[in-house]
């Protein structure tokens, strides 16, 4: 049966820990003719050069992007026996965006969809390993299972997305052939509950949720090269609630090849707002934590769309877990490393 959870993995394993990101067409560098477009958003005055900073692609642009998440866990709790559990997983995608429209307000509404995946899967446990390769354009056994049946339904499917010329994500729509597809693997044997299931796990709010991690969100407010601006966000790290608190740093604004191309400095941290919770009868407390994380993004402003971002994370926690009367300790790392290149 289709997993409901699984759908948190269609883009990375924590959509909280990867900073957000965006690529655009052919190389970045080239202009159409127009040279030095979106001059207007930068400005000069008595304390130096500032930056409006807007998402302004131009209708008819394909975007096309290579992007790569790397994630490496390792645990060791009750739940592994008190054994070292080691996992690696390694998503490659490609796929494509096209400027469909935009509109007076400068929200932008792209059609969207994905050329291919490969994920790449290992479990390590005292002397024994499991590989699992899936690939979109591969039909094998592995790309009949149930657990990729979701991302098979998503390959050459076009969907659309309205972004805000800030880089919110503000709807993702026209969902109904990937719902399709899924329900006929599944046999069409599904129940009205079990497809209106479906539809919320890989609906419109799951999807823009994910999808919002690929947009660089920019602030209101025009930024002084060298000045810094913040972002924060309420939401949840395994059972803890948590604050995402993000950071960026306009570095340098230089001019190749008649595009204005920025570089923004990025880094995570994460603030635990409890560091205690009890779920079903078993109370966790978070006795010792080490997380954040950095990045770099190279923004194309005269085309209005980010040129490379690289980015990485770290998380670390020990807990000690209770309940009646008995306790146990649990060891938990996560990293994470995304790349998202041009193509």
């Amino acid at each position: 049966m289709f997993k409901k959870s699984s759908i948190i993995y269609l883009f990375s394993v924590l959509i909280i820990l990867f900073l957000v990101f965006q690529s655009c067409n052919d190389n970045g560098k080239k202009t159409n003719g127009d040279s030095k477009g979106n001059a207007d958003l930068i400005i000069k005055d008595d304390k130096g050069e500032k930056v409006n900073l807007k998402l302004r692609p131009k209708v008819g642009d394909t975007l096309r992007y290579k992007m790569i998440a790397n994630t490496l866990s390792d645990e060791k709790s009750p739940a592994t026996k008190d054994q070292d559990l080691h996992t690696e997983q390694l998503m490659t995608y490609y796929y494509t965006q096209e400027v469909a429209e935009i509109s007076e307000a400068g929200v932008i509404t792209y059609k969207m969809k994905y050329d291919s995946i490969r994920i790449e899967s290992k479990v390590s446990a005292k002397d024994s390993t499991i590989s699992e390769v899936y690939n979109s354009n591969v039909e094998d056994s592995v790309h009949a299972l149930p657990d990729f049946i979701q991302y098979n339904a998503l390959i050459g499917e076009y969907f659309k997305l309205r972004v805000s010329d800030l880089g919110e994500v503000y709807d993702a729509y026209e969902l109904e052939n990937i719902h399709e597809k899924i329900f006929k693997a599944l046999g069409d044997t599904l129940t009205p509950q079990e497809k209106a299931a479906i539809k919320e796990s890989m609906g419109a709010d799951a999807i823009k949720s994910i999808i919002q991690n690929q947009y660089q969100k920019f602030p209101e407010h025009e930024v002084y090269k060298d000045s810094s601006w913040t972002f924060t966000s309420e939401t949840s790290l395994l059972i803890f609630p948590i604050k995402n608190l993000l950071s960026y740093k306009l570095l340098d604004i230089k001019e190749e090849e008649g595009n204005y191309i920025l570089t923004i400095d990025a880094a995570l941290g994460i603030e635990f707002i409890s560091k205690e919770q009890k779920e079903k009868g078993l109370t966790i407390k978070l006795t010792n934590s080490n997380t954040g994380g950095k990045g770099t993004v190279s923004f194309n402003l005269s085309r209005g769309c980010i040129v490379k971002k690289e980015t990485s994370t770290n998380i670390d926690l020990d807990m000690k877990l209770s309940a009646q009367g008995q306790s146990a300790n649990s060891l938990q790392k996560l990293t994470t490393s995304l790349t998202v290149e041009l193509l």
